[in-house]
């Protein structure tokens, strides 16, 4: 049985990204609906294609770029983002992203309520914010192995209700179950990610290109199959500033920049 079948049979809301989106220019929405108050949608542009984004001073937008390279024009300057990399856009103002070759990215939206637009203004946010994915803080958690190496990507503390991070380990590997009942999740997997999420009572295969609610409040872990890879992003949506000390707390930063070398080992 496959991904998308299991899920089904499971109770649990799944997207996988087709094979065909890599060779036309598409913006799929993705599970939206599932968590309240977010969106994410799949790009593939090619070069010279343009897209424009309005100002929305209510809704926060962030693009991860997954593969290529794109160029994001906002009335402040250019930046250019190769793979892999984050851009939280200014809520402020206008953008433009233009394609250089091919290349896929995420759009992840989040509504901003009045307390979080006023919290954010009050904090003054440098947006936009920009940052390579090999440059990112790293951290360690209780519930994973050694063999595991997690991002940062944006801190839990710079935007009001939102945060993301990934997580790359190589099999055998497990990451042991645990739960955060106000912390909304989706993860999104990188084409090399294959794995089984173990949720509650469930066994969830997790293939490469696919978007996954992790249901709010279950028990949720990872099983990494010997020769198979974990490769995903974690897409955090905070119902409760209480989870803000929650994960001061776990994520035990190692103030080091570690990588996999060809054997799959971690090396600084």
């Amino acid at each position: 049985m496959g991904q998308l079948e299991t899920a089904r049979k499971n109770g649990i809301a799944l997207f996988p990204v087709l094979h065909a989106t890599d060779h036309m220019r598409c913006e799929l929405p993705m599970l939206l609906g599932e968590i309240p108050g977010a969106g994410v949608y799949y790009h593939t542009i090619f070069d010279r294609d343009k897209l424009a984004y309005e100002a929305e001073p209510n809704n926060l937008k962030t693009f991860f770029l997954l593969d290529g390279v794109l160029e994001i024009r906002n009335c402040t300057g250019i930046h250019r983002l190769r793979e892999k990399a984050v851009y939280t856009a200014d809520p402020d103002q206008e953008l433009t992203i233009t394609g250089i070759g091919c290349s896929h990215y995420l759009e992840i939206q989040w509504a901003l309520t009045d307390t979080a637009r006023k919290q954010l203004d009050e904090q003054k946010t440098k947006l936009p914010f920009v940052q390579q994915y090999d440059e990112c803080e790293q951290y360690r958690e209780t519930f994973k192995s050694q063999k595991t190496i997690s991002r940062s990507i944006i801190d839990h503390h710079f935007l009001p209700g939102f945060c993301m991070g990934s997580n790359e380990a190589y099999g055998p590997d497990r990451v042991e179950p645990h739960a955060h009942p106000l912390l909304d999740q989706f993860f999104f997997s990188f084409r090399d990610n294959d794995v089984n999420l173990l949720i509650d009572d469930n066994i969830q295969p997790l293939e490469g290109n696919t978007l996954i609610h992790i249901p709010l409040g279950s028990n949720h872990g990872v099983e990494i199959p010997e020769g198979k890879k974990m490769h995903y992003l974690w897409i955090d949506f905070m119902t409760d500033s209480k989870w803000l000390e929650y994960l001061d707390e776990v994520h035990i930063k190692t103030g080091v920049k570690e990588r996999f070398d060809e054997d799959n080992r971690i090396t600084k």
